[in-house]
């Protein structure tokens, strides 16, 4: 198999706190142990719309079930990307400060009652009081960052009583329904979680959220919805084809444009084309699990 990375025009370069370049592509530096782009990359930006409109239509909205404060005064947002969600919310209540936070600012187009704060998660002093927001919603973020129980600890910490708490996050590994797992999905899915682990970043924290929240004792009402996203519309329910959609866009798009440090740990452009492929014939019957989980914070400790 043929060991080779995508062609790049220009040689990385890197600046602190703004995103390394590799030919066309943009992608976060060496502080983030990131493996994909950069939110200021626009394909980037293509690729988080894609699934962020795949998971709006599957629960009828951006609260993915979970029933909010019918006039929240102040919102969270951790790991906003470009701020799709945040934008939308802040339409949705007028009145509410909505805060968005990540590694790199991306949010563009942004509405009076919107601010952006830089802030790496982990490794930063965490800048907001106890209990200071009404809804704090984090997407996507936990399977991406070094000790992710200390993200989830700071966004418990963040919400405030009666509030809610919202996390996002995927499995990390395609299955099939009914078939054997195409060996490019195998391998490429091995190579991830491996660049994961040396990274000391656990790609499998999906399922481990909701039991850290449910062990504070701080939540009188925890919910966790796990939605099997198909590649492609081979499901009988067509409730699943938006979100299957909108997450194998994803999927794909990234795999297609990965951050050049995965090729020292294994994978290859034939591999990556491999997985592409598995993914666009539906008659691999393959899906990814997603996990939707929301938890609201008891009044008092008591």
């Amino acid at each position: 198999m043929t060991h080779t990375q995508p062609e790049a025009t220009s040689a990385p370069s890197e600046t602190p706190g703004k995103a390394v370049v590799n030919g066309e592509r943009k992608y976060h530096n060496t502080d983030a142990p990131y493996s994909l782009m950069s939110g200021v990359d626009k394909r980037e930006e293509e690729r988080l719309n894609a699934q962020h409109y795949g998971i709006k239509d599957y629960f009828g909205g951006n609260n993915c079930g979970a029933p909010w404060p019918a006039h929240p005064k102040k919102i969270l947002e951790i790991g906003c990307g470009h701020g799709v969600w945040a934008r939308e919310v802040c339409e949705q209540f007028p009145e509410a400060q909505v805060v968005g936070v990540d590694i790199v600012d991306a949010v563009k187009n942004r509405p009076s009652n919107f601010s952006f704060q830089r802030l790496n998660v982990i490794k930063d002093t965490w800048p907001f009081p106890l209990g200071s927001f009404d809804i704090v919603h984090c997407r996507f973020v936990a399977l991406h960052v070094q000790n992710f129980k200390t993200l989830v600890e700071r966004a418990i910490e963040a919400t405030a009583p009666g509030g809610i708490l919202m996390f996002e996050d995927q499995d990390q590994q395609l299955r099939a329904d009914g078939k054997p797992l195409p060996y490019p999905a195998h391998y490429a899915f091995s190579v991830f979680h491996s660049f994961g682990h040396m990274a000391g970043v656990d790609s499998y924290a999906a399922p481990l959220i909701a039991p850290i929240i449910l062990g504070t004792r701080q939540f009188d009402e925890l919910h966790q919805e796990i939605v099997p996203a198909p590649m492609g519309p081979w499901t009988d329910n067509p409730k699943l084809h938006a979100i299957g959609e909108g997450i194998r866009t994803g999927l794909i798009e990234g795999a297609k444009t990965l951050n050049p440090v995965l090729f020292e740990y294994g994978m290859t452009q034939d591999n990556i084309d491999g997985v592409v492929k598995a993914m666009e014939n539906s008659e691999h019957r393959l899906y990814m699990d997603q996990y939707f989980i929301w938890a609201r914070k008891k009044s008092s400790r008591l």
